[in-house]
């Protein structure tokens, strides 16, 4: 039977780059592995879960479906020989029973990518077309959640978000699994350390040559070459899902009144993971 690891985020926080990383590692080729077939699974895929539950999620209720879940993942671990990475944007939680929906007995570990939540809201709002005060506004949302609209067809489930800092706290602290957390800032300034970190959690040869090579094709630059060539599936808008690829452009694009929004409500877990100083001023 095979374990899994999670890598959950919320969502424009990393997760990508991350699963980018780990392909790249994997594979240990000469080159760069194509971000349209990035083989780590999505937790979320509708598609997923049709093949693994024997029932279409189109004919069940969002309820039925959050009960059905965890079964569908032992299925995966049951069936499959190697470790599976999964991609996941939900927030930890249970499913109406004494189980959660990301099983422990399933689970080798959990990375959970952290971001800091000033510059995830302007991504945000390009990756889903809108206001940059309505993606502030979704980041303090208990009731946000992704793929929740009934009119539309989505290639996702639905997956219940919370605030941000109620995601992160999900995870890291009522999950009760070994998570490894990894911040999106450090990972930016110093890649093959904080990725090498990442390697040895998940269990994987740490191999300097290997890592240093896995950096490389997995670049901001190359992502966004490969972006514009090919364009890349998992883009919402027509605005490129590389944007920027930065840490700190909060400060060019997030006006003082939202930032105050966000430190008002995020305040004590932004400064818990060291985005405030003692004084609740962005570092």
């Amino acid at each position: 039977m095979a374990k899994i690891i999670w890598l959950a985020s919320y969502p424009k926080s990393g997760n990508t780059w991350v699963r980018a990383l780990l392909v790249n590692y994997l594979r240990n080729s000469l080159n760069p592995a194509n971000i349209n077939r990035l083989t780590n699974l999505i937790a979320s895929s509708r598609t997923l879960f049709d093949e693994w539950a024997g029932v279409e999620a189109s004919s069940l209720d969002d309820d039925t479906i959050d009960l059905l879940r965890s079964g569908v993942y032992r299925c995966m671990a049951r069936e499959l020989r190697e470790t599976i990475y999964v991609k996941v944007h939900d927030a930890w939680g249970g499913t109406g029973q004494s189980e959660g929906m990301f099983p422990a007995d399933v689970t080798g570990g959990v990375v959970y990518i952290l971001r800091n939540p000033l510059d995830i809201a302007a991504s945000l709002a390009n990756h889903y077309d809108t206001d940059i005060n309505e993606a502030v506004e979704k980041l303090c949302d208990p009731g946000f959640a992704l793929s929740s609209r009934k009119d539309e067809p989505s290639r996702q489930l639905i997956q219940k978000m919370g605030t941000w800092s109620d995601h992160v706290e999900s995870w890291v602290d009522r999950s009760c699994l070994p998570v490894h957390l990894v911040r999106y800032e450090d990972l930016k300034r110093d890649p093959e350390r904080f990725f090498g970190e990442v390697v040895r959690f998940c269990g994987l040869p740490w191999e300097a040559e290997r890592i240093s090579r896995a950096v490389a094709f997995s670049d901001f630059s190359e992502l966004r070459g490969q972006e514009q060539s090919n364009d890349f599936c998992e883009r919402l808008s027509q605005a490129p899902f590389f944007r920027k690829g930065q840490a700190g452009s909060w400060r060019e694009e997030l006006p003082a009144h939202m930032v105050q929004r966000l430190i008002d409500v995020h305040g004590k877990t932004m400064q818990r993971f060291g985005y405030l100083d003692e004084n609740k001023q962005p570092v």
